[in-house]
């Protein structure tokens, strides 16, 4: 049974669950974003749970058929917040997603 490992390097500050439905969603801003002081050194690292989604990271909206695809218990990292505030996603099917996103400072 392979075991899955991370490896913490940034201080985790901030966390939230995101449900992917059929319409197209964003992170939310003041969960990432509340009182940082140098917002072009965060991360977002995030983990997906039920429904496949397909996603997007250039400030246009994914549909159920165009965006990278991504599936139960893949992991996405975003780094920046250009990436963090453009990232959207959308479900493919009929099952919708869980997005698990711990917000990272991220140093050196």
């Amino acid at each position: 049974m392979a075991v899955a490992s991370r490896m913490l390097s940034g201080d985790g500050y901030a966390f939230e669950t995101v449900t992917v439905a059929d319409s197209s969603t964003a992170l939310t801003a003041a969960t990432y974003s509340p009182t940082l002081q140098d917002k072009s050194r965060i991360r977002a690292f995030c983990t997906i749970t039920g429904g496949q989604i397909r996603y997007r990271y250039d400030g246009t909206a994914p549909t159920s058929t165009v965006g990278h695809l991504a599936s139960f218990g893949d992991v996405i990292y975003l780094e920046g917040t250009v990436n963090v505030e453009n990232f959207r996603a959308i479900r493919t099917g009929d099952i919708s997603a869980t997005l698990s996103v711990t917000y990272e400072r991220v140093y050196g």
